[in-house]
C-alpha cells in the first residue's frame, strides 16, 4: 500500500456565473476530478477552498476547470487583504470628514 501525500497548496477562488446549488456541486465536482485536488465550493459565499499538489496541478488548471464546467473563476481576495483595505478606506473617510 502507497501512502498519498497531503496537498501542500491552498487557494480561494471567486466564481462567477452559479445560479443554483448544482451549479456549485458541478464545479465542485469537476475540481476533484483534477488528480490531487481536493476542493469544496460554497454557493452562499460564491467561492471555492481548493487544496492541490503544486507539483501536480497548477493554478491555471485550477480556473481551466471551472471554466470547462462554463463558469468563471478568479482569485479571491484574502481575509488579510480585505481587511486592511476596509481599514484604509474606513481611516481615510473619517479623515474627509471636515
Amino acid at each position: 500500500m502507497t501512502a498519498t501525500a497531503e496537498p501542500d497548496a491552498r487557494v480561494d477562488l471567486a466564481l462567477e456565473g452559479m445560479t443554483c446549488a448544482a451549479c456549485a456541486n458541478r464545479i465542485e465536482r469537476k475540481l476533484n476530478r483534477l488528480e490531487g485536488v481536493e476542493a469544496s465550493v460554497n454557493y452562499a459565499t460564491e467561492q471555492a477552498a481548493v487544496r492541490y499538489h503544486a507539483g501536480r496541478v497548477a493554478l491555471a488548471d485550477l480556473l481551466g476547470a471551472v471554466e470547462a464546467a462554463g463558469y468563471h473563476a478568479r482569485l479571491a481576495a484574502t481575509r488579510a487583504r480585505r481587511t486592511i483595505a476596509r481599514r484604509c478606506s474606513a481611516s481615510g473617510s473619517s479623515s474627509r470628514r471636515r
